[in-house]
């Protein structure tokens, strides 16, 4: 029987399976490194186009702070102006006010009563006159009260006061009985402005109605 040597044969195939082997595990190597750089790359990549969105972010958060800023400014600036505009508006408004005011005061003093003094704070007025009597300071006080543009008058001092010096020693006691005086006071009295569009109609209604109710007081 003849006798086959196998070792060369079997050591040549275990040869190349190792070459194989080797080139296989080279190529996974390459592809894995090709993989790698081409996962670098697109990461790489990626953080560049988040780096320009944040820069771009960033600069647009720049502009809009400025503009943010000129809102403010504006609006500011709006503000102020409507405000400017408002206290026109109101004292436009209240002009015929005041000379309704005024005028309903000149009307409720009686004569032989001048004024002297007038102070506003809000919506009360001080007013500090003279008068020949205390019949007068009591007349006003009532003009006051039926106005329809005032309420609430309350004096608030009334005092005596001579006119003139003592008479000449010739005079005598008749003289220095004879002499005027004069009623200082002060009172106090609020602003009742009638509703807007108030004609004057309803405000002398107004007045009758505070004159009757004071009558009956």
């Amino acid at each position: 029987m003849a006798k086959i040597n196998l070792l060369p044969w079997r050591q040549e195939l275990r040869t190349q399976r190792k070459q194989e082997f080797l080139v296989i595990n080279m190529a996974v190597a390459l592809v894995a490194l090709v993989l790698l750089l081409f996962f670098h790359m697109l990461v790489s990549s990626q953080i560049g186009d988040q780096e320009e969105q944040k820069a771009f972010i960033k600069s647009e958060i720049v502009v809009l702070d400025k503009q943010i800023a000129e809102i403010d400014e504006l609006q500011k600036r709006k503000d102020e102006l409507l405000a400017r505009m408002k206290v026109i508006q109101d004292l436009q408004g209240r002009r015929p006010v005041i000379v309704r005011v005024f005028d309903d005061l000149v009307r409720a003093v009686p004569d032989k009563l001048f004024l002297k003094l007038i102070e506003r704070k809000e919506n009360k007025f001080t007013i500090t006159g003279v008068a020949e009597s205390n019949n007068q300071v009591a007349t006003f006080l009532r003009n006051l009260n039926a106005s329809a543009w005032f309420k609430n008058p309350v004096l608030a001092s009334v005092t005596s006061s001579d006119t003139k010096q003592a008479g000449t020693k010739q005079a005598g006691t008749k003289g220095a009985s004879d002499k005027p005086k004069t009623s200082d006071f002060t009172l106090t009295v609020e602003l009742e402005a009638p509703e807007s569009g108030l004609d004057e109609t309803s405000a002398s209604s107004k007045k009758s109605n505070k004159a009757k109710k004071e009558a009956a007081k």
